[in-house]
């Protein structure tokens, strides 16, 4: 990587192996102008987070060198280190403390600075606080109590948060703040993520940003440059000022390989045939939704589509088995559902429902090959004697561990050793194998690389293409325009209106 004279920060050459086997990364070189916003991706794996923890404080490298407005400095020893450096980190992991009020979450580990006469300035930190809200232009009070928010407004305020840490712990209140981003919108609508968005650009005129993102429009949008890591090496440094850079190049870095689903659009969807496997009728459950109806025909692909609260995870839920129904009928295969029919009675009829969280669809002290079976032991069962077949059990997992690129050592690994991509691929693995004859889908990819999405899209569309019918919702618009034949938009719980995916992308883009 060519030096940058006006850098603000610069890493050169950061090395990490962990137990002496493991290469983290490799003679990785960065670097961070002043009021810019720089993009690092990669699948997971690839080493964004050692990097980014040694840039804190986590982590010590192996070898390296940092340079802090030019000059050489050592690596921080921790985050309050760090802070003098001028660095901050926002976590993809929620890091609120739900029930402190903003002013005390801004100055959270720094209120010996508001101690007089033994006494903590209250008044003091409540009129900085707010100060500080209105400098970054966050639509809240400092009294507010944080789970008040809605998780745009906490993301700001951690972001606030982050620049006053950096501004309270270095010597130079006029310092430009290099604030990390892990992941900041997973959590977000795509409503929230354009709010969220607008006021970092506005900070960007105070501070300046290293985003980590698997969201490729993402980057491409809001970043200045981006650098690609994979297998813990710097591939590629893009300057998108630059014209003629694409998402398809963003990707091919990334993973090493050309996009097929990801980024185009599917050529060949499920062939919807004229048998109908689901029916809702006037669909009801009081204060979620109301006079729901739609048919579901086999190898069909129905998108509930509308924001946060319209009332599509409700119906998803319902049609799992999760929640009851209060009024109207729920027809699968010709047989009335129970309103309050549990979901292994469902799973037992051929509705599976995989969820995009895997702390709800895996088991994560069990080894993958445990995870695969446990909706799949009739098939790994001896025929005659009620027992576990062990062989038909490992070769089950090794086929899907092959055909959907996991990578761990073996079938044994155990699940929370796995990077998110790898679990949420376990977690399609198995209803893969299940086969059922329903699959409900809730946000299946959410918060994983580009590579391990493209790799569920292409399952996801084979189990399509082979029969099974599937219901979707998801926060990404491009997930429904890649896997859905219809989209129904809700809002306040009532279907507005069913869109092909075409008219869904213009609706959207407009």
């Amino acid at each position: 990587m060519m030096p940058m004279d006006d850098s603000l920060l610069e890493v050169k050459g950061v090395s990490k192996t962990f137990n002496g086997v493991v290469r983290a990364l490799e003679e990785v070189s960065i670097a961070v102008r002043k009021n810019e916003i720089v993009g690092v991706v990669g699948e997971n794996g690839a080493g964004k987070s050692t990097l980014m923890k040694i840039l804190v404080g986590v982590y010590p490298p192996d070898k390296g060198e940092l340079y802090y407005r030019g000059k050489k400095v050592p690596f921080p020893r921790n985050p309050k280190e760090a802070a003098k450096r001028g660095i901050s980190i926002v976590y993809q992991e929620k890091g609120v403390i739900p029930w402190l009020k903003v002013y005390q979450f801004l100055f959270l580990g720094h209120e010996d600075e508001y101690v007089k006469f033994l006494r903590l300035q209250i008044d003091k930190m409540k009129k900085q606080a707010r100060e500080i809200l209105e400098e970054f232009q966050v639509k809240c009070d400092a009294e507010d109590f944080m789970y008040q928010l809605p998780l745009s407004t906490q993301k700001m305020v951690e972001i606030a948060r982050a620049i006053l840490s950096v501004r309270l712990e270095h010597e130079d209140n006029n310092i430009t703040p290099i604030i990390i981003l892990d992941e900041p919108t997973a959590p977000l609508t795509d409503e929230e993520r354009r709010e969220l968005f607008s006021h970092i650009l506005d900070m960007k005129k105070n501070a300046s940003f290293i985003f980590i993102s698997h969201i490729i429009p993402e980057v491409m949008e809001f970043t200045d440059r981006v650098y690609v890591l994979r297998d813990g090496k710097l591939i590629i440094h893009y300057d998108l000022s630059q014209e003629g850079i694409t998402e398809e190049d963003l990707f091919r870095a990334i993973v090493g390989r050309e996009s097929s689903e990801y980024i185009r659009k599917p050529e060949v969807k499920g062939v919807v045939n004229k048998e109908v496997v689901l029916v809702a009728k006037n669909l009801t459950k009081k204060g979620c939704y109301y006079n729901i109806s739609f048919d579901l025909h086999q190898g069909e692909c129905i998108g509930i589509f509308g924001p946060a609260g319209s009332g599509k995870s409700e119906i998803i839920r319902t049609i799992a088995g999760l929640i009851s129904f209060e009024g109207g009928e729920l027809i699968f295969k010709d047989q009335k559902l129970k309103a309050d029919e549990l979901p292994h009675v469902r799973l037992g009829r051929g509705i599976g429902y995989f969820s995009g969280e895997t702390g709800k669809e895996l088991f994560l002290n069990w080894p993958i090959v445990k995870n695969i079976s446990i909706v799949n032991i009739d098939k790994i069962s001896r025929k005659l004697i009620p027992v576990i077949s062990f062989i038909a059990e490992k070769r089950m997992a090794e086929k899907i561990m092959k055909k959907l690129r996991i990578r761990a050592p073996s079938v044994t690994t155990d699940c929370y050793s796995l990077s998110g991509g790898n679990k949420q691929k376990v977690s399609v693995g198995k209803w893969l194998e299940r086969s059922p004859d329903i699959l409900l889908l809730d946000d299946p990819t959410i918060g994983i690389d580009v590579g391990a999405r493209e790799d569920i899209y292409e399952v996801l569309l084979e189990m399509k293409k082979s029969g099974i019918s599937m219901i979707l919702i998801s926060d990404d618009p491009k997930e429904y325009s890649i896997l859905c034949d219809r989209i129904m938009s809700i809002r306040d719980g009532k279907i507005q209106k069913v869109l092909s995916p075409e008219k869904f992308e213009k609706e959207i883009a407009t």
